[in-house]
């Protein structure tokens, strides 16, 4: 009986080290609640116990595969392209030898729902009519890559979840519940880092010179400044929506430090303080793309860095318009 239960406990042991080290595979269909398929939808699956990431895109006929993954409980989330749907998240386990199904229904927003407002579909549209030449990426006079042209601003296809502290997770839920009314967007202040977009399709211009390199965008107030001579932050900067930008060259990778921020913006829909300190390293891979790593460092505000991994696409036919923000009168604001 003794050498029976042993028996038995042992096989359990080996039952239960397999059910966590076998391998399975996680399969299914991303459309929209109308049923509509969605293909390019950036899906990503977070094992719950290791922290391991497996990504991938929705196929021409909105499928996904996860072959030969390890065992375990997955968060899968989908975070589409700003902001015709809302972020999904839900977790799904996969078990040892088999094939596990899990369709996603993504919700449409309000801009979603808006003809020509959502920013993925357009910046489809620019990509389709953009002509990229297959070309060497260009330099300037010194031998560093030349950075300027009109970029089509991608956001982060698998964005990182910020470790906020308690105060600045309780204000995320608090705009997200009342439909982030007070955006200072609405206000016609700037929002968003590192580059502002009042509609879509967001492109930015890069305009870049041996000292200076120029950042516009079409939204308020228009412009970045990065300065390329040398010079280092003021030792006690007055403190503004944009910030202070200064840089130096690793290689070919323009590192841009920002400091001197005011706490009145938003990065997405989350606060931050005076202490913000943000870090870009942009890298032109080739001709037509342009890489932005972007590092987010507040201790008012998050427990460890927050990471940013965008990637933007030339667009050579488009040019940016004129923005004017016609809400921001004193008769909107009186009582605010």
């Amino acid at each position: 009986m003794c050498r029976f239960l042993a028996t038995a406990c042992w096989l359990t042991l080996v039952v239960g080290v397999s059910a966590q080290t076998g391998r399975g595979s996680l399969t299914g269909t991303v459309a929209y609640g109308s049923g509509l398929i969605v293909s390019d939808a950036p899906v990503q699956a977070k094992h719950k116990e290791t922290g391991a990431i497996v990504r991938t895109l929705s196929g021409a006929g909105g499928g996904f595969v996860f072959a030969d993954i390890p065992a375990g409980v997955y968060e899968l989330s989908i975070a589409m392209p700003c902001c015709a749907f809302d972020p999904f998240a839900g977790d799904v386990t996969v078990r040892p030898g088999q094939a596990t199904p899990f369709d996603v229904r993504l919700v449409e927003t309000l801009n979603g729902q808006t003809l020509g407002d959502d920013p993925g579909r357009n910046a489809e549209m620019i990509r389709r009519r953009s002509t990229v030449l297959s070309l060497p990426v260009p330099r300037m006079a010194d031998g560093k890559p030349d950075l300027s042209g009109v970029w089509l601003v991608n956001r982060d296809q698998y964005p990182e979840q910020p470790a906020a502290l308690p105060w600045a997770s309780g204000l995320v839920k608090e705009r997200i519940e009342n439909n982030r009314k007070d955006n200072p967007h609405t206000r016609c202040l700037p929002d968003g880092f590192p580059v502002p977009g009042a509609s879509s399709p967001f492109i930015t211009k890069f305009v870049h010179t041996p000292s200076l390199l120029v950042i516009l965008f079409e939204d308020v107030p228009g412009f970045r400044q990065v300065f390329l001579d040398g010079r280092g932050h003021p030792a006690d900067p007055n403190p503004t929506w944009m910030g202070h930008s200064v840089s130096r060259w690793e290689g070919d990778t323009l590192v841009v430090d920002t400091v001197g921020f005011n706490d009145r913006s938003w990065i997405n829909s989350y606060p931050h303080t005076e202490q913000l300190h943000m870090i870009e390293r942009y890298r032109r891979v080739d001709f037509g793309h342009l890489e932005n790593r972007v590092t987010f460092e507040d201790p008012g505000t998050f427990t460890k860095p927050w990471n940013m991994n965008l990637t933007w696409d030339l667009a050579p036919q488009e040019e940016l318009i004129e923005f004017v923000c016609e809400n921001n009168k004193p008769e909107h604001l009186v009582g605010k």
